[in-house]
């Protein structure tokens, strides 16, 4: 009976220290991969699985092709700066010389990423980039706010620049960009974004940058003019149809015949009209040199950009 019971002790001491010994073990495995070195990142790999887009870093007037002189630099600048503060949308102006193997889209929407575009933590805004080389011009935009005030209007922004591009007066084309969204992100702040079927708010910019507007015809107007339009109409009319007296219905229209004066003796069947349709041959000219425009795509960090180009 001893004989067991030392033999039973014997047994439970060791478990106890082979227990013991397992539990040292397992806390030192722990430590050590708690300690161990983070893996190395390149922090520039346009390859990592999730795009962290960093703060930015370049002005909101990036002018690399030289368009504007010193003085149209300095007050675009300002311009930008104080529209994106109190928009809290960004807007900017890129200018390069080239753009080499991609295209005006890819540009833009990589710029905008790459280089820490946007307002806030949805990084909202707004870019131009011309490309001299090809003479391309896109808009690339980004953010919820920035699709629900501006991604209608990506046609109607380009049409109001698009004029000075043609002429050469870059400066003037950028002013009438800044303007232009600005108008547009204030209706949008106003709970009242701009819609294509809509009239237009603005016709254009003056070169100084002031703002020639035309609102549209009131609707409203419209609306009481026709009113007042068809009452002073019905009261004259009404006058004039009760002196009608001699006027009766008649139930069919052989009242109105002459006996014997029709006498049909030749018929024929002649086509007096042809309608001939002609759908014009599509051409690359004034296209978008990206493609895109009219909804959203994904550039190659992930991001969705809305947008929209084309040639001047």
């Amino acid at each position: 009976m001893r004989k067991c019971l030392k033999i039973l002790f014997l047994s439970l001491i060791l478990s106890v220290f082979l227990a013991s010994a397992l539990c040292a073990g397992a806390l030192t495995l722990i430590e050590d991969s708690g300690t161990s070195e983070a893996p190395e990142t390149n922090e520039g790999s346009y390859a990592s699985a999730v795009f962290e887009a960093p703060d930015r870093t370049l002005p909101l007037l990036v002018d690399d092709a030289d368009l504007l002189t010193a003085d149209e630099e300095a007050q675009l600048l300002s311009q930008l700066e104080e529209i994106s503060a109190r928009q809290q949308c960004e807007v900017a102006v890129i200018t390069k010389e080239s753009i080499g193997g991609y295209t005006p889209m890819e540009y833009a929407d990589d710029f905008y990423d790459y280089n820490g575009y946007g307002y806030g933590s949805g990084k909202e805004g707004i870019l131009l980039l011309i490309s001299m080389e090809e003479r391309d011009y896109y808009v690339s935009g980004h953010g919820d706010f920035a699709a629900y005030a501006l991604m209608d209007a990506v046609p109607y922004i380009t049409e109001r620049f698009g004029p000075y591009l043609s002429n050469g007066d870059f400066g003037g084309a950028f002013r009438t960009f800044a303007n232009t969204c600005d108008d547009l992100l204030s209706m949008a702040h106003q709970g009242n974004p701009y819609r294509a079927e809509e009239t237009e708010p603005y016709e254009t910019y003056n070169n100084d940058g002031s703002q020639t507007r035309s609102e549209g015809f009131p609707v409203g107007a419209a609306a009481a003019g026709g009113g007042l339009g068809s009452l002073f109409g019905f009261i004259p009319v009404s006058a004039m149809k009760s002196k009608l007296k001699t006027v009766r219905h008649q139930p069919s229209a052989n009242t109105y015949i002459r006996p014997n004066s029709l006498n049909l003796r030749v018929s024929n069947d002649a086509f007096l009209y042809s309608q001939v349709t002609r759908v014009a041959r599509p051409t690359n000219e004034g296209r978008t040199g990206g493609g895109g425009g009219g909804g959203f795509h994904v550039s190659s960090s992930g991001s969705t950009h809305f947008g929209g180009g084309g040639k001047f």
